[in-house]
């Protein structure tokens, strides 16, 4: 019996989303599944922005970071959508895991600014930090706008051939020597491989993987900027933030992009739960990051959230992704695990995916994501 497909994605978030345009474009039936709306608001991928940078802790990120730049100007040239704006990534932290980073994009050729103390405030009027302090201005950062990225990774989907379903929730697959099937609740597909990107419902698609990959809540606040706005817009070159090593577990924030007028800020700290089952976020979601915002932004009330919002995580022991082969069935894939700060990395991570399941070279080094790696601590955000 001859395959429906060449390929099933489990999953139209942003990583199914760009692998399914990925394996489109090099020809192959493609089957894209998604158990809610495509435009949802509960999986991962939702919403108005992401961060996209360059700079990051664990230097295995850079090649990707790179190639994720190219990719994303490259959509936005084929569906004349807005992806991303270049305002710049801000990260402050301790001055000798600042110049850490700093070393990491020396080697790789990607420019910089290391400011000192006041020296933040002299470039960003509505940021202050004491002398404790040193801060990485990555300028090749940014942010992501979120929603459109889906819709301009699904536009090519369907326009090299790739067919989205949605509101199509998985019941089972089964894989067999030749072919996969995956049954839904309308039909039943088959196909010769197939590719898991269920983010939070990965550990439902494919239960015992072989690694811990833990769905999480995470609480999303957004402040009320009360003056200066200018000072917060992105065409004013306001960055995105990080500020870490002295707050643990960091907190971030992202430009009056979803809202005008407000900063979207969060703590890069979740809560264990099933996707499945609706959870208040608990209150600490909004005083961890109101805490520090208050302390470090001007003109922004942190007192109370004006709109507060759930997201999830999926989130690996270390901390690093999974990309790989299922060690049970050998044409079943996984994508997953992205731990907060994958969505930067999903052109590539969807090349990478394309690849893997047709057979061709990778060309990335995939040992921190495969599924049997060794767990030696927590990956660096």
């Amino acid at each position: 019996m001859k395959p429906d497909f060449d390929a099933i994605v489990i999953g139209a978030g942003i990583i199914g989303s760009c692998t399914a345009y990925q394996l489109a474009k090099k020809g192959k039936s493609v089957l894209v599944l998604e158990q809610f709306a495509l435009d949802n608001d509960i999986n991962s991928s939702h919403g108005g922005s992401r961060i996209f940078r360059f700079a990051h802790e664990e230097a295995v990120y850079m090649p990707m970071a790179k190639a994720s730049l190219t990719a994303w100007k490259d959509l936005e040239k084929e569906t004349d959508l807005e992806l991303l704006r270049q305002c710049g990534f801000f990260w402050a932290g301790q001055p000798d895991l600042i110049q850490k980073r700093a070393a990491n994009l020396t080697k790789n050729g990607v420019p910089f600014q290391v400011l000192k103390g006041k020296e933040i405030q002299k470039k960003f009027k509505h940021l202050h930090f004491g002398e404790k302090w040193h801060a990485l201005f990555d300028p090749n950062g940014g942010v992501l706008l979120a929603d459109k990225c889906v819709l301009a990774a699904q536009r090519v989907a369907r326009n090299n051939g790739a067919k989205l379903q949605d509101n199509e929730p998985v019941l089972r697959i089964e894989s067999l020597n030749d072919h996969v099937d995956v049954y839904t609740i309308r039909a039943r597909y088959t196909a010769k491989r197939l590719i898991v990107t269920a983010g939070p419902w990965t550990k439902k698609v494919l239960p015992n993987l072989g690694i811990s990959m833990e769905a999480q809540l995470m609480g999303v606040n957004y402040y009320k900027v009360t003056d200066h706005h200018e000072r917060f817009k992105t065409e004013n070159g306001s960055p995105m933030l990080l500020f870490g090593d002295y707050i643990d577990p960091p907190v971030y924030a992202l430009p009056d992009v979803d809202m005008p007028g407000y900063v979207k800020a969060g703590v890069h700290l979740g809560l264990i739960v099933d996707p499945d089952t609706k959870v208040e976020h608990p209150e600490w979601m909004h005083t961890i990051p109101a805490k520090h915002f208050g302390l470090h932004v001007y003109d922004l009330d942190t007192s109370v959230p004006a709109k507060k919002v759930d997201c999830f995580y999926t989130v690996t022991e270390d901390e690093f992704f999974v990309l790989d082969k299922s060690p049970k069935y050998s044409n079943v894939f996984v994508a997953g695990g992205f731990s907060g700060y994958g969505f930067k990395f999903a052109p590539v991570i969807g090349e990478i995916m394309a690849r893997m399941a047709v057979g061709e070279s990778i060309g990335y080094d995939l040992s921190h994501f495969r599924i049997n790696r060794q767990i030696k601590g927590k990956a660096k955000i």
